[in-house]
């Protein structure tokens, strides 16, 4: 594995190849993989946002993205499995309120009650996705905005109030020590 690391950040062959050297910038820095304040917290405020938005693709969207901002990528992939078979129908439920809620603001929502069993056809699937899928659309995207912001910040006071706590128990060893 560290041969393959070094071939793909070998300077000659990034040189000459725009795709190695973005993948390289962005898949092989060390930062991206060990958790620091900023790494962990950009993680999880991606993995909750792609993990909201009840995507097919939601751990390659993750990975991609979390590449992209340079924030931990085992964090954002593994957050994204916070959207189970067992949680998905009450979250499904909450965006289509946030969404019919936002958009009747601006304009008009569908009339028909939302889905509670699956289509018997095709023609049904497509129609029911046509009219709901942009109030679950516009949903995800506020609440995945608005959970991404609350789990950032509560990741980063979390590890600076940890960071003070260890910083006290040393000073408090150094003055017993030193007494």
């Amino acid at each position: 594995m560290f041969k393959t690391i070094r071939f793909l950040k070998h300077p000659r062959k990034l040189r000459h190849s725009p795709m190695r050297r973005w993948f390289a910038r962005h898949f092989l820095d060390k930062r991206v993989w060990k958790p620091t304040q900023h790494t962990l917290s950009g993680g999880m405020a991606v993995g909750m946002f792609i993990t909201l938005q009840l995507l097919p693709i939601q751990m390659p969207t993750a990975t991609i993205l979390a590449a992209i901002f340079r924030v931990n990528i085992p964090i954002a992939i593994a957050l994204c499995w916070v959207s189970n078979p067992l949680t998905v129908p009450f979250m499904a439920w909450v965006e289509y309120a946030i969404g019919k809620w936002v958009l009747a603001l601006y304009t008009t929502v569908p009339t028909s009650p939302f889905p509670t069993h699956l289509p018997e056809s095709m023609v049904e699937a497509w129609i029911v996705l046509k009219e709901h899928a942009p109030v679950m659309l516009v949903g995800g995207i506020i609440l995945g905005a608005a959970v991404a912001l609350v789990s950032y910040v509560a990741t980063w006071g979390c590890w600076e109030i940890g960071v003070r706590m260890e910083t006290a128990k040393k000073m408090k060893e150094m003055k017993t020590t030193a007494v």
